[in-house]
């Protein structure tokens, strides 16, 4: 966890590189930026199938590995419809991050799926902390819990983007470093609450009610709405 926020940060703020100057005579530092946040389609978005990866003494072949720019920020796990989606956290995935843990630490988030049942994770999530994701585009949608609702909800090249720009933390808890990843009601909350602001001026300086209930995050989504 502690590799992935590093490099979390290198690709968020950018890597602060030292250029010669060409007459010899001292240096400059410049910023080179991994991701263009602001036009997302300036970036390269890759999608590959069955991705064979070498640890130090295993190699195992991923099913979904997403890259952006080169960097493996994607991973899915699939199961058989009739199989258990917890087996894909607690025997596929642990034995991925066990075998092969370099791959996670580049890692934005994980998505587990057998086709009838989704959820979607940080890479240091548990498996009753991985949530499902049932509405796309507006919180009065009715929700649909699906493979396809997911992949639409977050994996569209301006959401990726957006989820590990601004709705990702980590946190020092009791047991060490975690990472969270915001769900589904606080993205789309803190994103309406974001608009609210842009618009404020004709809101007569009101955002609005931003109501959830005990224990689902109203914390979290304030730290996302301030980042």
């Amino acid at each position: 966890v502690q590799a992935n926020r590093e490099i979390y940060e290198l690709i968020k703020e950018g890597i602060r590189v030292k250029i010669p100057a060409p007459d010899g005579q001292g240096e400059t530092v410049e910023t080179v930026r991994l991701m263009d946040w602001n036009t997302p389609g300036n970036n390269d978005f890759l999608l590959v199938n069955q991705f064979w990866i070498t640890g130090e003494m295993y190699t195992r072949r991923a099913d979904l590995v997403g890259f952006v720019n080169g960097i493996p920020l994607l991973f899915v796990e699939l199961k058989a419809t009739h199989a258990r989606l917890e087996d894909a956290c607690n025997k596929n995935l642990r034995d991925y991050k066990d075998t092969i843990p370099q791959l996670f630490w580049y890692n934005a988030f994980i998505i587990l799926s057998n086709g009838s049942r989704s959820r979607i994770g940080g890479m240091s999530a548990s498996w009753e902390h991985f949530a499902e994701w049932k509405k796309i585009n507006s919180e009065g949608e009715e929700g649909v819990v699906s493979l396809e609702t997911m992949i639409r909800g977050t994996c569209d090249p301006a959401r990726l983007l957006d989820l590990m720009e601004n709705f990702t933390l980590f946190m020092e808890v009791q047991g060490g470093l975690i990472k969270l990843l915001a769900r589904n009601h606080q993205y789309l909350g803190v994103n309406n609450a974001i608009e609210a602001l842009k618009d404020i001026k004709h809101r007569a300086g009101k955002l609005g009610v931003f109501w959830h209930t005990q224990g689902s995050g109203k914390s979290v989504s304030m730290i996302c709405f301030a980042q």
